[in-house]
């Protein structure tokens, strides 16, 4: 029984569209015969002016040419403005400040970027951490951030972001700097803060656990 009633829509649906098939294309023909009636009269019966005539003839083409393109769209229900190229690709990156830790591990530097972040806040956040691991655009702050955190969870609790991370291998020729997670984690905080509107503290947990240091 369902099947039946599945076959008897589609049959339903079919012969509409094909019904309105039938009229849209005789409406088209009939036009497309007036305009291929006025191209064959300019040509058996040009005007007499040189200049005229072709500009006749040229009108006449165009206008026969828009017509079956018109009707070939309809027919094959496309839209007439496929024709044109999509437009590219606007610059979707925002500027933004970023925090990153000095090598003494005591100072912030704030850098000013153009990145593309995500639209919702957990996506976010993991991109804001790789950016401020990654450290300076201009010096090599690469210390700071011994190992390649990964992030397993972000949670928000109200005002706060809470981040629980895995431990990471320290990487061979990076030199340990002391402070350099409390550094990090300040760094990490302001540009959350400065970036996600109503976050004012950032706590990072290695494995659920709080008050561990990644490195």
């Amino acid at each position: 029984m369902q099947y039946k009633l599945s076959f008897d829509k589609l049959k339903t649906a079919y012969k509409k569209y094909k019904e309105k098939t039938v009229q849209l294309y005789g409406v088209l023909r009939g036009k497309c015969s007036q305009y291929y009636a006025v191209f064959i009269g300019l040509v058996v019966n040009p005007p007499a002016d040189t200049k005229k005539r072709y500009r006749m003839m040229l009108l006449a083409v165009s206008i026969v040419c828009i017509v079956d393109y018109v009707a070939i769209s309809i027919l094959t229900d496309k839209n007439i403005f496929d024709i044109y190229p999509s437009l590219p690709a606007l610059d979707t990156r925002e500027t933004i400040d970023i925090f990153v830790a000095d090598l003494d591990a005591k100072s912030i530097l704030k850098e000013t970027r153009e990145v593309l972040l995500p639209r919702d806040n957990e996506s976010k956040v993991r991109r804001l951490i790789k950016l401020v691991a990654e450290g300076s655009e201009f010096e090599n702050t690469r210390a700071i951030a011994p190992i390649d955190i990964v992030v397993r969870h972000v949670w928000f609790y109200d005002t706060t972001c809470i981040i629980d991370c895995e431990l990471g291998t320290i990487e061979g020729q990076v030199p340990y700097i002391p402070d350099s997670f409390k550094a990090f984690n300040t760094a990490l905080e302001q540009t959350i803060n400065r970036n996600i509107p109503g976050i004012t503290r950032v706590v990072l947990l290695e494995h659920g656990i709080y008050g561990k240091n990644l490195w």
